[in-house]
């Protein structure tokens, strides 16, 4: 018991559950004790080691080694990634935008932020600066850079703290200088918001060894660019629709909500890769300081900092994931799951119809039937049943009976299958994992209508995705067919008000 007490992830644990800002003291349980201001009473008992004989756990052991393992053996590789020096615009967008990910050299090279942005100088100009720390825990954690900076120097935890700032441009806003969004990025749809309504999208990033984000698919189906400054990091990636072994899919039937349980990024590599076949492992690279990854919209990615690291990264919605973002807002949950986990969503599918799919399975719990969470779930290998044991409680009408023949797609034409037509999004719930929110969502609709009008064809798809902007209006050519209005003017053809109603 006294072992297991004095496991530092539970005082971890403890102490980021209050949230705010903190000093580490060399441990997680001194840092507890300091708060609670027992630290002096206890400072010597600190120092004392004890030993116990006869003990054994292979739990703690794995958990000490994962503490204390150095990633020095990743040394720098040819990767299944692409890299290139640069790229025009019309080859990005030909050869990778949409469809794969790329690591681009040179895109960084006249940055300020290439000389300026090394730990030393960073301490040096921004040490007192509070900066947003990225944790598992529902509480926001904030640090002094000097603070961080002493911390990384003093953990030994199984999961480090990260810097993980969006709003690195309010609180240093001299940082901003030091960057510029590269030429193969610059449009992005969402700048047509006030800063303060669109959703966050951009970070600055500060890692130690073994520290890194676990797998996900990036928020709302955007794509993204990440830069990094110095240090190394091992990405694993993904397509869309393949879930990684070991992660676990939550969609929520009643909001839509996506949560996703996965390992730790350093759990995953050490744990879960070295029993994956050849065939099952992910695309991977070690991305270099000056390098720039293009990770397109809907695909999985892991990230492991293999050395203290420095990057900063945005996402973004272009006209390449322009409807994938539309389709994500739309109400319902059928199509968020299809979107993560492909075909393993789909109730009755057999291992045949998934064949291109890289290791997964979806396991429905019988007993669980009438929850309203769908659980989809990478276990390493590829089986499905059409048993009763194993199907969903939600149903699909007869989309599924389109599917026979073929497989997942992560084309705008088949995920939209998905789209539940009965949910109505004036009335619906909206998803809490959406990037922004109805009203804000609307009101983007709206002004992209009206300043990008070489972009109506787009919009009006990606509006009839997210709100069935083609329903509302037909009601609207009805009511002015009965009242003989006037038609209306082209900026005003797209019907949605940015009240309770759109009409």
């Amino acid at each position: 018991m006294y072992i297991l007490c004095n496991e530092e992830p539970l005082w971890m644990s403890k102490y980021l559950s209050v949230g705010g800002h903190f000093e580490y003291k060399g441990s997680w349980k001194k840092t507890t004790l300091a708060r609670l201001n027992l630290c002096s009473e206890n400072s010597e008992l600190e120092q004392k080691a004890r030993h116990f004989d006869g003990f054994n756990s292979l739990y703690l052991y794995r958990r000490w080694y994962r503490c204390f393992t150095t990633l020095s053996s990743y040394s720098f590789d040819n990767g299944h990634v692409e890299r290139k020096d640069d790229l025009s615009l019309d080859h990005f967008r030909s050869q990778y935008d949409g469809k794969g990910p790329v690591l681009l050299g040179k895109l960084a090279d006249s940055w300020p932020a290439r000389t300026k942005w090394s730990m030393q100088q960073l301490v040096h100009d921004y040490g007192e600066v509070t900066f947003r720390i990225s944790q598992r825990s529902p509480k926001k954690i904030i640090m002094k850079l000097k603070d961080y900076v002493s911390y990384m120097e003093l953990q030994h935890d199984e999961d480090p703290l990260y810097i993980f700032d969006d709003k690195f441009g309010e609180s240093a806003p001299a940082l901003l200088e030091d960057y510029r969004v590269p030429h193969l990025f610059q449009e992005d749809l969402f700048d047509v918001l006030d800063y303060e309504q669109r959703p966050a999208f951009r970070w600055f990033i500060i890692g130690p060894e073994r520290s890194g984000a676990s797998w996900h698919v990036d928020p709302g189906l955007t794509s993204a660019w990440n830069t990094l400054l110095c240090g190394r990091k091992r990405w694993a990636l993904y397509p869309p629709g393949r879930v990684p072994g070991g992660v676990t899919v939550h969609v929520s039937a009643e909001d839509g909500d996506v949560d996703i349980e996965t390992p730790t990024s350093l759990q995953w590599w050490l744990d879960i890769y070295p029993h994956l076949a050849e065939h099952e492992k992910p695309l991977e690279c070690t991305q270099l300081p000056g390098e720039t990854i293009f990770v397109p919209s809907g695909w999985w990615h892991c990230v492991l900092n293999l050395e203290t690291t420095v990057a900063v990264t945005q996402n973004f919605v272009n006209q390449s994931n322009f409807e994938h973002v539309c389709l994500d807002m739309a109400p319902g949950h059928c199509h968020k799951g299809v979107c993560r986990a492909g075909l393993l969503a789909v109730p009755g599918k057999s291992v045949g119809d998934m064949e291109n799919h890289p290791p997964g399975t979806i396991t429905w719990n019988h007993n669980d039937m009438t929850s309203t969470e769908e659980r989809l779930k990478g276990l390493g290998s590829v089986t499905a049943s059409n048993s009763e044991s194993q199907c969903s409680s939600f149903e699909f009408s007869d989309v599924d009976k389109s599917l026979e023949n073929q497989v997942f797609s992560y084309d705008i034409g088949f995920l939209s299958q998905f789209l539940e037509k009965e949910k109505d999004h004036y009335t619906s719930v909206w998803s809490p994992t959406n990037p922004i929110g109805q009203r804000e969502a609307r009101e983007w609709l709206r002004r992209l209508w009206v300043l990008k009008p070489e972009l109506r064809g787009l919009i009006w798809k990606g509006a009839c995705l997210a709100i069935n902007v083609d329903k509302w209006y037909a009601c609207l050519e009805e009511i002015r067919a009965c009242h003989s209005l006037p038609a209306p003017s082209e900026d005003e053809k797209l019907p949605v008000g940015t009240g309770l109603h759109c009409l």
